[in-house]
């Protein structure tokens, strides 16, 4: 259970951004509200004006006009506000009812705006029930000495306590973000280091759940990356177990032909074409095994020949047909259309002459092998090569294409399973893929689809 990340520095450089967009808003909202007092001294210099003003001058000629002079002393002694109602009640001989100090400008300056008329609603004139005349406003001189020229109602007084709950807000917030931010990051550190440490099964995707943002995106990168890492380093785990069970026949039997050799020297001649023999397997093998190798690492990649597929199959088909002259076995190639590929022509060479070469093992005695090149899908061509055999059953037909895989007529191969594979990662350097699947009636299906190369590329 991860904890909150607080002294992280994650959570002091969040904590430090909202204080400073704090203090970045406060800075232009004071800027803004400065610029708006301005223009209304401008306007009205001696006198306190806006919504504010207006409020307190409309409840002061409210109980004017109903409760007259009294009831209106009435509410300044008794007003229980946080500010005392800075508001002007003046007769008309220029005196307040509370006997406050009137400043000759700011009375002035109401009056004129009275006769004009004004729509300023914090300057009134109100006749009390008893019909005496008074005119109500708020006038800027009636401030603390300490601030004498700020706006009456401009400014809320800041206090302790308001910056403590600012504080406290930016503060849970900051916390709250970090955590929404950290957790997932976190989980991302410690997965990475346990996946460098070994445990190649380390996930993130059920930690992080179901977010929906870019660290969400990166824990599914993360994913995919292990999972890609993970199936690289158990492929060449496997491929190296396989080459080593591999090469224990063929170096056991080497072993027994020497010790033959030894005990029998009459068979030294004998002995000899098999330990040749066996040392040709084991070059050819590791020759397979070394190009499946660069395959598989990308280090074989195609180049820019870009050459005829159908002259190529009428290489590959007339090279197989004189190899299976000496038995019943036929080779059928149906073609149209030439066809351009981009790409290495021997690595596809090697690749489709595998998979014939297969083909020709498992097809049976007065059957035929079918080599069909078609562009049935746009922008793609498809080389099918079908035996005349058994087939495979259906649960081998996944495993066709890995390295050393046999399968249950594995003891009709004379090589070491390492040719389906290198067909595939050669087809697939070519932007391809390659599928197989069993004929109705027997038989299988090998089918190498790859990318065409247009005149106009």
């Amino acid at each position: 259970m991860l904890g909150l990340p607080v002294p992280s520095r994650l959570f002091w450089k969040i904590f430090g951004s909202l204080w400073l967009a704090i203090a970045a808003i406060a800075f232009c909202v004071d800027f803004v509200v400065d610029a708006m007092f301005q223009s209304e001294l401008r306007q009205s210099p001696d006198l306190s004006i806006g919504y504010r003003a207006e409020l307190a001058t409309t409840l002061v000629a409210t109980t004017l006009h109903h409760a007259d002079v009294e009831g209106t002393r009435q509410l300044f002694m008794e007003w229980s506000g946080k500010r005392e109602l800075p508001v002007l009640v003046v007769n008309a001989r220029g005196e307040d009812i509370l006997a406050r100090t009137v400043p000759a400008p700011a009375l002035a300056q109401a009056v004129a705006m009275i006769n004009q008329d004004s729509a300023e609603r914090s300057v009134q004139r109100v006749l009390t029930p008893s019909g005496e005349a008074y005119v109500l406003f708020v006038p800027l001189l009636l401030l603390p000495a300490s601030a004498p020229h700020q706006h009456v109602y401009r400014y809320a007084e800041s206090t302790r306590a308001e910056v403590l709950a600012m504080a406290l807000v930016s503060l849970l917030f900051a916390a709250g973000l970090t955590w929404y931010l950290y957790r997932p990051i976190r989980h991302l550190h410690d997965a990475n280091r346990r996946f460098a440490a070994g445990d190649l099964d380390t996930r993130v995707g059920q930690l992080i759940g179901d977010r929906r943002d870019e660290i969400a995106d990166l824990g599914r990168d993360f994913d995919d990356m292990a999972g890609r890492v993970q199936s690289t380093i158990e492929a060449k785990s496997r491929l190296l177990h396989d080459v080593s069970h591999e090469l224990r026949s063929p170096l056991a039997r080497m072993q027994i032909a020497l010790e033959l050799t030894r005990q029998t020297p009459a068979k030294t001649g004998e002995m000899l074409e098999r330990i040749a023999y066996e040392i040709d397997r084991l070059d050819k093998m590791l020759g397979e095994t070394l190009t499946l190798s660069r395959l598989k690492s990308r280090s074989e990649r195609p180049g820019e020949e870009c050459f005829n597929l159908v002259e190529l199959l009428v290489d590959i088909v007339e090279d197989a047909r004189f190899e299976t002259a000496s038995n019943s076995r036929q080779i059928e190639f149906l073609a149209h259309d030439d066809v351009l590929i981009t790409g290495r022509s021997e690595l596809l060479r090697s690749a489709i002459e595998n998979v014939i070469r297969n083909a020709i093992v498992h097809t049976l005695d007065g059957a035929a092998v079918i080599v069909d090149l078609s562009s049935a899908t746009p922008g793609f061509v498809t080389i099918r090569v079908c035996d005349g055999g058994a087939g495979v059953p259906d649960e081998e037909l996944g495993a066709l294409f890995e390295p050393f895989f046999r399968g249950r007529n594995g003891e009709k191969a004379q090589g070491y399973g390492l040719g389906l594979s290198i067909a595939r990662h050669a087809v697939e350097a070519h932007g391809g893929q390659v599928c197989a699947s069993n004929i109705v009636g027997g038989g299988l299906c090998v089918s190498l689809i790859l990318p065409v190369t247009t005149l106009d590329e």
